[in-house]
């Protein structure tokens, strides 16, 4: 099992403020698409997803049954790792959004998004449907992020702006490592008002999203070095009792640390 990665990543200047980045995967492996598995791990942010096919199938670690995605989607945030199973000549353009960022081009709110793939003409109707025709059509993937990138622009309102940015951006910056009472506090926002608006403004409460934000950075730290224990860089992240990280850990990841190790292990 492998980790689905970019073959090019492009950005987006004028969208810099909202958009990471737009990754471009283009399968060209000639394998079976039942061999052909990538896993994904939740990293708190909303993607808006277009593949030329409907052949792609998703499913967590939970679940039994595999799920077909449609063409054009916006990925909610999700709670658990999951898989992805890929046939051959798979082209797929995903734009990640900045944590927190996606509110500004959808009003809605987010927490109804939770563990989602909601269709773009859902969302943005005839402009989502006509989005989605222009991308069908045989242009590059510079022509297409271009395209992508227009829409994504006619749909801002920077109007939405709150105080729960800065909650977002200081749970960010301490790797989820964070005190929840205090943040509430700074918000001078009751603590209902507080936890209300950021499932409504991110898309998962505070603590459950504090929770990924730290797993995902010691998962990631790890695939960066490729050196220590992942226990060694729970410890880096203050998970001081070790019980208490591999819960967190299996709650998102679907295995205990040491179960995720050895999968990786003889994935080699």
């Amino acid at each position: 099992m492998k980790r689905l990665s970019a073959n090019v990543e492009y950005k987006l200047p004028s969208l810099a403020k909202y958009v990471d980045s737009v990754n471009f995967f283009h399968n060209n492996n000639p394998t079976d698409s039942q061999n052909l598995l990538f896993d994904a791990t939740p990293e708190g942010v909303f993607e808006l997803v277009f593949q030329n096919n409907d052949a792609v199938w998703q499913k967590s670690h939970q679940e039994v049954h595999w799920k077909r995605r449609d063409e054009a989607f916006v990925g909610g945030l999700h709670q658990q790792r999951y898989l992805l199973k890929l046939p051959p000549d798979t082209e797929i353009i995903s734009v990640r959004f900045k944590p927190g960022a996606f509110k500004y081009v959808f009003s809605g709110a987010l927490n109804e998004f939770a563990n989602e793939k909601i269709p773009v003409v859902d969302l943005w109707q005839s402009a989502g449907k006509q989005l989605s025709q222009k991308l069908r059509r045989n242009q590059t993937p510079g022509e297409k992020i271009e395209l992508i990138g227009g829409f994504i622009i006619d749909q801002l309102n920077d109007g939405r702006y709150s105080v729960i940015d800065e909650t977002v951006r200081h749970i960010m910056n301490h790797r989820g490592l964070v005190d929840l009472p205090d943040l509430e506090q700074k918000s001078h926002l009751s603590s209902a008002q507080f936890r209300k608006r950021f499932r409504e403004e991110v898309g998962l409460s505070p603590k459950k999203y504090s929770k990924i934000i730290r797993i995902n950075s010691v998962i990631s730290e790890f695939y960066s070095n490729q050196q220590g224990l992942l226990l060694d860089l729970a410890y880096a992240h203050d998970y001081y009792d070790q019980s208490h990280f591999i819960k967190e850990f299996k709650s998102i990841v679907g295995q205990t640390p040491t179960q995720y190790l050895a999968e990786l292990s003889a994935s080699c």
